[in-house]
């Protein structure tokens, strides 16, 4: 009979993990070669179920060293945990899932693992780009750190398939020359924010969606339209606000340039204003703060601000606040 404390082993957690490159192999040269002792690993909540899967693999090649968890957000490389890794001691941090953000540079030593997914049918996602080259003469594609390998092999003899890099959620992919893009992402959200930035540049290029995991092929249109009625409506109701908070992060989520300049402009047109800084903000986060402030800006992740659009007081993003602001009236004036 097992002890009453042990863990059952979870049917399918070791399978769903060899899906995925975690590159040990790179990794336990790196500790090798720099006599690295302890270690902090980061990963994206997804990949939390393979925390043991991980370790094991690296002490098994390196040896028993000191390997640390952080459960600290990791929604991507502009969120490596100095913090943990300097209370716990770590000389390494292992950030698995992302490639390097290339406005911020952590100040330990850190090595970025984009953890390819290895179990894609590259068939079926030839299909799709097939049905797209029968309608167009060249594509470019973008995708996460999951899919490089993949998208850089996709060729079709009937156009021309440019590879443009990563995509970043913050940042827009390089789209000139384009007049399609194809996105290789899971889920919507890469998908929607590459559009979203798209379209604010050059309306003209199309914008698919291909999913390496369900293998669907969809286009954002449909919900950038509905993301875009609720934008308005949020700086609508954002313009008649005079009490404002601005919310900045840490690491490559702090932007103190940008909340100086929303501050001064907001206080040169007489509204109130406070400043707090957060490492996770979520729904507990805005609810408790909310009724204190008219309209919230969020200067760490604008598209966390996507997040919360069923909140009462508008949530919106640095873009959307200047847009308000160039449009405010001189007419709140406060004593303090």
């Amino acid at each position: 009979m097992p002890h009453r404390y042990s863990v059952p082993k979870e049917v399918g957690i070791m399978d769903f993990c060899k899906d995925f490159d975690f590159d040990i192999d790179r990794v336990v040269k790196v500790v090798k070669e720099n006599k690295v002792q302890r270690i902090l690993i980061q990963l994206p909540e997804g990949f939390y179920r393979c925390y043991n899967y991980i370790a094991k693999s690296i002490r098994d090649l390196a040896g028993e060293i000191d390997i640390i968890l952080s459960l600290n957000p990791s929604h991507g490389p502009c969120l490596v945990d100095e913090y943990t890794a300097r209370e716990v001691g770590a000389e390494l941090i292992l950030h698995f899932g992302h490639t390097e953000y290339p406005l911020y540079r952590p100040s330990i030593n850190t090595l970025f693992v984009p953890v390819e997914y290895v179990s894609a049918d590259f068939e079926k996602i030839g299909k799709m780009i097939k049905d797209i080259c029968s309608k167009n003469k060249k594509i470019c594609i973008t995708t996460t750190a999951q899919h490089t390998s993949l998208a850089r092999k996709l060729n079709h003899k009937d156009c021309d398939i440019i590879f443009k890099g990563i995509s970043l959620g913050c940042m827009s992919t390089n789209v000139s020359g384009c007049a399609n893009l194809v996105v290789i992402a899971g889920g919507m959200f890469n998908c929607i924010s590459q559009y979203l930035m798209v379209r604010s540049r050059d309306p003209t290029i199309d914008v698919m969606c291909v999913d390496p995991y369900t293998y669907r092929l969809w286009s954002p249109v449909k919900e950038v339209d509905r993301i875009m009625r609720i934008r308005l409506w949020k700086t609508a109701k954002a313009s008649e606000g005079r009490r404002w908070l601005i919310v900045t992060g840490f690491y490559g989520q702090s932007r103190e340039d940008l909340v100086d300049a929303l501050l001064e402009r907001l206080r040169n047109k007489g509204l109130y204003v406070d400043v707090a800084k957060v490492l996770k903000l979520d729904r507990n986060v805005i609810t408790n703060i909310g009724s204190n402030y008219d309209v919230i800006v969020v200067a760490s992740c604008p598209y966390l601000a996507f997040d919360f659009y069923d909140v009462d007081v508008p949530v919106i993003t640095p873009g959307e606040a200047l847009m308000v602001i160039d449009d405010m009236k001189d007419r709140y004036v406060y004593p303090w």
